[in-house]
């Protein structure tokens, strides 16, 4: 910004003289000529004749003085020779009133008549600056320095306005492209460092889904064949303690290609992108779906009541993706859950609004918002859950919660613990803004 600024800075400066410069030129060669007033040519005539009948050519110089003192002005007598230049010699010869300025005065010329003498006469410069063309001169001035403003500004603009696109643009890969700008461009060096940061997240997700594909593939091979291995082993010639070690192996199994599934899960929602297809559909067609599918896995005899206070409105969302959001938040409700679980569908004037709640023991405010992120997971509470309810692990890996915040914030809205309303327990939240058809 240093570079931009010092180029801006000179560039203003250079601008301003040069065009100054050559206004001023243009003035001094069309400004209308000073003629002299009325009152300046009754001035002259009166010293000229009072010098001409009353004085001799020896007596001016006091008589002048005398009148300089008595009138404020300043007056002298010159020889035609020395101020007169060829050009200007005849017009002095002929009586003509000639002006010159400087020093903030106008000095006024005449000849006086018969001799080879011209008198002087200066008067305090008055305000020239009414005439139509000096201030047409210094609109053209101002416009100028706009106009030069404005030409070193539009490519710093275009070039802002480009690396905006690109940076709000994601690639296929999830990165911005590469950015094209001039090496001339004040905006370069940020450009040439955007592309550095560009090329290392690229070469971070790389990494990331080769990471992915080598859990994916290299791990759940390994893990068939331990399942083939024990699903081979005949329980009925074990005792009592290896059939529960054998039964811990196959949990253990189980939580592992859980584990693997949530990781690629989560890999595929960090690499999607942000494009979604929502349609129109009606949410209790996806709850009744979810809620036959968590009667069939409910171990723990856990009840799953469902609330529409939408009077079964049309929701407009991708519903596979939402489906993942209820069947997420269902599922961390149920770790934690005593016996009951409740299930809100409602809508503001701007939002659809999803709500699940459990009886369980709840979540802290200050833990409220670090549950959605990553690979987290509350040890202290689920410890409790463990030992008051369960008797075991809740299980989970931190991942569900971090699902739904991400597919909300596709659907431009937010994931959120508010507090309870009907349990007691923990309270999870989804908005998103309605969409028209």
């Amino acid at each position: 910004m240093n570079r931009a600024f010092i180029s801006l800075y000179f560039f203003i400066v250079a601008s301003v003289v040069l065009i100054g410069w050559g206004l001023n030129q243009f003035w001094e060669t069309l400004a209308p000529e000073q003629e002299a007033s009325a009152e300046v040519k009754a001035l002259f005539n009166l010293v000229e004749r009072d010098l001409l009948t009353r004085q001799t050519p020896a007596d001016y110089p006091q008589q002048l003085q005398q009148l300089s003192s008595d009138l404020q002005l300043t007056f002298e007598i010159l020889a035609l020779d020395d101020v007169a230049r060829s050009e200007t010699m005849g017009e002095l010869r002929g009586g003509k009133i000639l002006a010159a300025s400087g020093d903030g005065n106008i000095i006024w010329y005449k000849r006086l008549a018969g001799t080879d003498q011209v008198l002087m006469l200066v008067v305090p410069q008055t305000d020239d600056h009414d005439s139509p063309l000096y201030d047409l001169l210094l609109i053209i001035f101002y416009l100028g320095i706009a106009l030069a403003i404005y030409l070193w500004v539009w490519p710093l603009s275009r070039d802002s306005k480009k690396l905006e696109t690109q940076t709000r643009t994601m690639g296929k890969d999830g990165v911005p492209q590469t950015l094209d700008i001039s090496p001339a461009s004040a905006l370069y060096p940020l450009a040439l460092a955007f592309n550095q940061m560009a090329q290392r997240l690229r070469e971070l997700i790389n990494s990331h889904r080769e990471m992915t594909n080598a859990v994916s593939h290299e791990l759940r091979t390994p893990l068939a064949r331990m399942k083939f291995a024990l699903a081979m082993i005949d329980e009925k010639n074990l005792g009592d303690k290896n059939q529960r070690q054998l039964r811990s192996l196959e949990l253990d199994i189980a939580e592992m290609e859980s584990l693997i599934s949530s990781l690629l899960m989560y890999a595929g929602f960090e690499q999607k992108t942000q494009r979604l297809e929502q349609t129109a559909g009606y949410m209790n067609d996806l709850l009744d779906e979810i809620h036959l599918r968590f009667s069939r896995h409910n171990e723990r005899n856990l009840q799953l009541n469902v609330k529409d206070l939408s009077n079964n409105a049309v929701v407009y969302c991708e519903w596979k993706l939402m489906e993942t959001v209820v069947q997420n938040l269902i599922n961390n409700a149920a770790r934690y859950a005593q016996s009951s679980i409740l299930v809100e569908i409602k809508q503001t004037d701007n939002e659809y609004v999803i709500a699940v709640e459990d009886d369980g023991p709840g979540i802290p405010i200050e833990k409220r918002v670090r549950v959605f992120d990553s690979f987290v997971r509350l040890y202290h509470e689920e410890e409790s859950v463990n030992e008051k309810f369960n008797g075991s692990a809740t299980g989970g890996f931190g991942l569900g919660l971090a699902i739904v915040k991400r597919i909300m914030q596709w659907h431009k809205g937010r994931a959120e613990f508010v507090e309870p309303q009907q349990l007691g327990g923990a309270r999870a939240q989804v908005r998103w803004p309605k969409q028209s058809s």
